[in-house]
């Protein structure tokens, strides 16, 4: 199980973007539909349940009604046996002389009964059976009951004693019937006079139930133990039915005749009567599985909307690193040509805009460095040819300048001798082609010597002053950087003088940098003729090297952050800042980086 999962996982960590967004998103659907299946199925079992309970007391509150009128037409049944007026009629039919006293009397009855059942609408009718046999009646018109009803329902009462006893529907009638005797209490006798029987219509009190039970389909019965005496509709579909097993009260689903039905039923003390109530169960529940398949069904196609939506939205996403990433192998193989065929980065201003932005930069700028850097190494060769070309068999010059020097000596020419030796030290360091960076004392020692020479040409016309701190002297500078800058200082300051010209060399050290600022007191230049000199428009005198060369050496050695500034304007004077990483010790971490 640990090696599936941690196979499943490396498959996982693998995939391509695009499909790990379907797989998460899928996988969180998925988890999302079974909880809301079993939320769906919790909420739609508690509404079943709050159906079933509902049903139940609707059938409780129903079996009450009933048995509310039920008590009330017991209730009449016992003022009318205790109505002394039809007391005393009924007592006198034993004593009637002739046919027209009986009559009388048998008036009198009816008209007594028939004021109890004006103001009843349950009441069907009402007989009184004397102990004759002989029936008074009122209410409905209705045939005489058969001898065999009328002995049992005299029986059921005299069981009854006195007290009211419901017969209920069989096959002879289908009232529901209620029996009590009536006797004499004159002198405490209590004589029987005859029997009191009231006809109810149990369908008209159904029928006249509260608006919850008409609003339910299905069909009600009543019944006492497994003796049905009372249905709304045809019983016959519900014989194979066991009426008689059931607790007080409750609810149950039964397939009956092969169809399923939802049975509420309810128990009453009242008269020990059992109410039912039979729903078809798709009329009940068919609607909630409609709703139950409907709402999984627009589940799944939401599912499916949100998985293509994912692809489509991942795609939008995956798309640009995928191109990105295609174009990063082909830097990886050195074909760095691609980046002038890029196409343009998305517009858009998210992270995966502004990555393909910066690589698109990136790549531009490393392959113009590349370029840069090859044009900078195809300057330093031509370069070095050209100082190859200049050396002229420089040990042959060393030993005539060393002769000449001996010579001005011997003769005791101090000037002539100073003059040479340091013509021969600028010679020598201008043709040696091993060190392309020395330090700020080796480059001052060599200013020094081509200031003396200049000192004897111009005398008291050149000012020079030197102010180098001790620190900077062991900082790295590209070779032949200050003298060019002295060079064009005499040139265009002191010889365009006629006083003296003061020309100042200043190095100091600022946290990590060294500036180096070479400046003279001449008449400046404007801004036109400095950028011509910049630019090497303007053709230079001495060594040639003019100010693009040395800003260009500059950036070459030490990063483009380096170079030289230019400050002039006329009148004012003019000077150079050399402007060098504070860096001191082996001379070869430059050297790396030019090539070299």
């Amino acid at each position: 199980m640990k090696a599936l999962w941690k196979y499943l996982v490396i498959t996982f960590e693998n995939l391509k973007i695009k499909y790990k967004f379907i797989v998460f998103v899928s996988a969180i659907m998925c988890v999302f539909l079974l909880f809301t299946i079993a939320g769906l199925q919790y909420a739609f079992t508690t509404y079943d349940q709050q159906i079933y309970r509902k049903s139940s007391q609707v059938l409780s509150m129903s079996s009450d009604s009933v048995e509310n009128e039920l008590q009330r037409i017991q209730d009449i049944s016992f003022e009318i046996v205790t109505d002394p007026s039809l007391i005393q009629q009924t007592a006198h039919t034993k004593k009637a002389a002739n046919r027209y006293e009986q009559y009388g009397i048998q008036t009198a009855i009816s008209n007594r009964l028939s004021d109890y059942i004006s103001s009843e609408k349950y009441i069907h009718s009402i007989y009184l059976i004397d102990t004759n046999g002989k029936m008074y009646s009122a209410g409905n018109s209705l045939a005489p009951a058969a001898e065999e009803e009328k002995a049992m329902l005299i029986e059921r009462a005299e069981q009854a004693h006195g007290s009211n006893v419901w017969v209920t529907a069989d096959g002879m009638n289908r009232f529901l019937t209620a029996a009590r005797q009536i006797r004499s209490y004159e002198n405490l006798s209590m004589e029987n006079l005859g029997t009191i029987v009231i006809r109810v219509d149990l369908a008209k009190i159904v029928a006249s139930l509260p608006e919850e039970w008409e609003d339910t389909q299905g069909n009600t019965m009543i019944s006492n133990g497994d003796h049905v005496f009372f249905s709304e509709e045809d019983i016959r579909p519900f014989r194979s039915f066991d009426f008689s097993e059931q607790t007080a009260q409750g609810y149950t689903i039964k397939e009956i005749n092969g169809n399923r039905y939802f049975v509420t039923y309810v128990k009453t003390s009242f008269a020990d009567w059992t109410y039912w109530h039979f729903i078809p169960f798709d009329a009940v529940f068919s609607n909630i599985t409609k709703v139950k398949y409907s709402i999984i069904a627009a589940f799944i196609v939401l599912l499916l909307i949100v998985i293509m939506t994912v692809v489509h939205f991942t795609r939008k996403i995956t798309t640009p690193i995928e191109e990105l990433v295609q174009t990063m192998h082909h830097i990886q193989k050195g074909d760095f040509a691609i980046a002038e065929t890029m196409p343009p980065p998305p517009r858009h201003q998210d992270e995966i805009g502004m990555l393909h932005r910066d690589f698109t930069f990136m790549v531009q700028r490393i392959n113009e460095l590349i370029k840069e850097n090859y044009e900078k190494q195809l300057l330093l060769k031509e370069t070095e040819f050209k100082a190859l070309q200049a050396q002229m068999n420089p040990h042959f010059l060393y030993n005539t300048l060393e002769s000449v020097n001996w010579l001005a000596k011997a003769n005791k020419q101090t000037q002539i001798s100073k003059m040479v030796e340091s013509l021969a030290y600028l010679l020598r360091n201008s043709v040696n082609l091993k060190e392309d960076i020395v330090t700020i004392e080796q480059e001052v020692d060599l200013v020094s010597h081509y200031v003396t020479i200049q000192k004897y040409r111009f005398e008291d016309r050149l000012d020079f002053h030197l102010e180098v701190e001790p620190e900077v002297l062991e900082c790295r500078i590209p070779k032949l950087t200050i003298q060019p800058l002295i060079e064009n200082a005499i040139h265009y300051a002191l010889e365009k003088m006629i006083e003296p010209c003061t020309i100042t060399i200043r190095a100091h050290k600022k946290r990590d940098a060294v500036f180096v600022i070479v400046e003279d007191n001449g008449p400046g230049m404007d801004a036109q003729f400095l950028e011509k000199l910049y630019k090497g428009e303007v053709k230079t005198r001495g060594t040639g090297i003019g100010l693009k060369n040395i800003d260009e050496r500059t950036k070459l050695f030490f990063g483009e952050k380096y170079g030289i500034t230019i400050h002039s304007a006329s009148g004012r004077g003019t000077a150079v800042t050399v402007f060098l990483p504070f860096e001191t010790g082996d001379e070869n971490h430059v050297q790396s980086v030019a090539g070299g």
